[in-house]
């Protein structure tokens, strides 16, 4: 851990050791880390123990920001096909213990926070999140966490996408929406 740790910092990445079965920072104080990277010597001393790795999204990581997709990557093969050629293969690509994708960039231009893209309802007709964004405040788990697989590319060689092609993914993914709150009514 503490090689691949070191390999993302010295890559412009704020990597924090994990906690993997509760998907937060190992770290009491991480909020600092969304501002600032840590030390080598901190990740010298928090990593030999570490089960698991996250790197925190948004400017502190170079504009990073990943679309997740969950429910085992259902939304994952329909979103792919709505992309415009070549732009897939430009993404580094994670598969998570669940079967579900990350995929990974850089932006030219700053990113907003978290947002969910595609949702649908479950069977109590309450919405299931399908896609969603990690951006500015946010983190993931990540390779080589165990079940965290790299697929296609590597974390410390990120794409930086301009804003019209990230703007692609994200409409590509909000087509894929299939959920609709009910109005609420003002009294």
């Amino acid at each position: 851990m503490i090689e691949t740790a070191l390999d993302y910092r010295r890559a412009g990445l704020c990597v924090l050791p994990a906690v993997r079965a509760e998907k937060r920072p190992a770290v009491a104080q991480w909020k600092q880390f969304q501002a600032a990277l840590p030390g080598e010597e901190q990740l010298a001393t928090w990593c030999p123990t570490a089960d698991a790795l996250c790197i925190v999204c948004g400017s502190v990581s170079g504009n990073l920001e990943i679309l997740d997709f969950d429910v085992a990557g259902e939304a994952f093969n329909a979103w792919c096909a709505k992309l415009r050629p070549g732009l897939l293969g430009r993404l580094v690509l994670e598969q998570s213990p669940s079967g579900g994708w990350h995929a990974v960039y850089r932006c030219c231009e700053p990113v907003c926070g978290n947002m969910k893209l595609a949702q649908r309802a479950g069977e109590d007709g309450r919405p299931i999140t399908l896609i969603e964004t990690r951006g500015e405040g946010g983190l993931f788990l990540c390779a080589p966490t165990p079940g965290y697989e790299l697929r296609q590319g590597e974390l410390t060689d990120l794409p930086v996408l301009s804003a019209e092609e990230r703007e692609v993914l994200l409409m590509a993914a909000w087509a894929l929406n299939q959920y609709l709150p009910e109005p609420v009514h003002a009294p």
